[in-house]
């Protein structure tokens, strides 16, 4: 007996250890293939959209559906249909493209600016500028290729925020108007403040009726805190190297002249603001708009601050309509990292097993002979 307990033990100690061996070995062999992935994965990837194609098949499909929910066809009459739709789809396509083609050049002949083509972006602005890496990756990809023929367009929605990143994000669009390509910005929601400083850059701004517009101003929220650490006997001691590294400071007390000074950088900040304004759109009354209010759309469209009223969809159809090669839609693919933890999380997880029992009792039940 006594023999026996030693075996078992000696046994369940090999088998434990064994176990902590293959855990180990496992957990090396995945964090070796996660850290390979990380390295060889691509952070971010470029995405195309062939806009014209996307339009067609949604077009077929709505075309097809209305087809198959009517309710008096019946099945065999539904199929015969769908076939003959199917098979004159080729010849229903040449003929829109023929139609298509006469309709440009009659445009062109009008002197309508008709796009070679169309690279379409998406701008969905935060406070911090966010979206600034993004927008750069896409318009040095579209500077690759596009010439004064092409058009750019930029559904924007911000409502402004940080003065370096919005600066930087105009800075971006101003390259698209320097090589003289078409750039047009659709304002759906809002373009305020940093996202009319992207906006203005445009050759044309178009903006939705209830869009609010505008906001052409700087703002600096600082709260103060110097009263309540004197309440509670605090000091607060701050050293500076240059008469204004700090002129407001939240903590210590704030001086006439640094309140002075500060109102004096936000005021140079507005400066160079309606500077741009004003150089990509002469005709407004700078002054008089340039207060930071905002306007909804339509108010907006009377005071020259956008030059349309339409949707980013209505008008980026009706473009497609007028395009002659092709709209490509550009935005960022990005996959996600799975590290380590994240697998050893997941595999760890109350759902993860709570989903492998689940599983195990379906293939039980389903493999289970019915009783008779």
């Amino acid at each position: 007996m006594e023999f026996l307990f030693e075996f078992g033990l000696f046994a369940g100690k090999f088998i434990f250890g064994a176990v902590c061996i293959v855990i180990a070995l496992v957990c090396v062999l995945m964090a070796v293939k996660a850290a390979k992935g990380e390295m060889d994965e691509k952070k971010e990837k470029l995405k195309f959209t062939d806009l014209m194609v996307e339009a067609e098949e949604r077009k077929d499909s709505i075309e097809d559906a209305v087809l198959r929910f009517d309710a008096n066809k019946d099945e065999k009459t539904l199929k015969k249909e769908l076939k003959l739709k199917s098979k004159n789809r080729n010849k229903s396509e040449e003929a829109h493209k023929k139609e298509r083609a006469e309709k440009i050049k009659k445009a062109k002949d009008e002197g309508r600016f008709c796009p070679k083509r169309i690279f379409v972006l998406d701008f969905e602005g935060d406070t911090h500028a966010s979206a600034s890496h993004d927008l750069r990756l896409k318009v040095n990809a579209i500077l690759d290729i596009a010439t004064a023929e092409d058009e750019v367009i930029v559904n924007l929605d911000s409502p402004g925020g940080v003065v370096n990143g919005y600066g930087f994000c105009s800075s971006i669009l101003e390259r698209i108007r320097e090589r003289g390509i078409h750039l047009t910005v659709c304002v759906d929601n809002v373009a305020a403040s940093g996202g009319y400083l992207m906006s203005c850059v445009a050759d044309k701004i178009v903006a939705a009726p209830f869009a609010y517009v505008g906001s052409i101003g700087v703002v600096a929220n600082i709260p103060n805190f110097n009263k309540v650490l004197k309440k509670h006997d605090v000091d607060y001691e701050q050293v500076t190297a240059g008469k204004y590294k700090r002129t407001l400071t939240m903590f210590g007390e704030n001086t006439e002249e640094g309140r002075a000074k500060f109102k004096a950088e936000m005021e140079a900040i507005h400066f160079r603001f309606k500077e741009i304004v004003s150089k990509y759109r002469p005709k407004l009354n700078i002054e008089e708009i340039a207060t930071g209010e905002f306007w909804l759309g339509k108010d907006a469209l009377e005071r020259g601050l956008v030059d349309e009223l339409n949707t980013f969809d209505a008008y980026l159809q009706n473009s497609l309509e007028f395009t002659q090669d092709c709209a490509i839609k550009i935005s960022i693919e990005r996959k996600e990292k799975k590290t380590l933890k994240d697998l050893l999380g997941k595999f760890f997880s109350a759902k993860t097993w709570t989903r492998a029992v689940k599983e195990e009792v379906a293939q039980s039940v389903n493999n289970a002979t019915p009783y008779r």
